[in-house]
């Protein structure tokens, strides 16, 4: 069977993100050919993780998760950056993939975030794989946060 190429968009959606593993399954049991990957939130860790070769891995760790291990991942704070850090999760994913810079990646990657300061949005095509998944992954209720080396303001009322 001909391999069909397909760039593939990934949107966010927290744990329901995590469907996009089955997606990205099918499509290569379909013949099709992932040739890019681009995602905001959630999309951008399943399709980051994807493009970096980790996607049975990551898979494999997330069917082992319990709701108390899902607790002890989250690293509650009471700052301007929101009330979870994330700092534990990309930690444990960093330690099962090593150090990864975007534009090494298997399958070229684009994480999607939002400049809020500048209401613009921003690609990330190089550079730490983490820092651009955690700047897509950061929400906040209220204040400035500071992420791959970029200020962001968020304001919800």
């Amino acid at each position: 069977m001909e391999r069909r190429a397909v760039h593939l968009v990934l949107g966010s959606g927290g744990a329901r993100g995590l469907a996009h593993i089955g997606v990205i399954e099918v499509l290569e049991e379909e013949g099709f050919e992932i040739v890019s990957v681009a995602g905001c939130s959630m999309g951008a860790v399943v399709g980051g993780l994807y493009a970096a070769g980790y996607n049975q891995a990551y898979k494999e760790w997330m069917l082992t998760m319990t709701r108390s291990a899902v607790f002890n991942l989250l690293d509650f704070t009471l700052t301007r950056q929101g009330f979870i850090k994330g700092e534990k999760v990309f930690n444990v994913l960093r330690e099962v993939t090593g150090a990864q810079e975007i534009q090494h990646l298997k399958i070229p990657f684009t994480a999607v975030a939002t400049d809020m300061l500048r209401n613009e949005e921003v690609h990330y095509t190089s550079g730490d794989l983490y820092k651009a998944l955690r700047a897509s992954r950061l929400r906040s209720n209220w204040g400035v946060k500071l992420a791959a080396g970029l200020w962001h303001h968020a304001r919800f009322f």
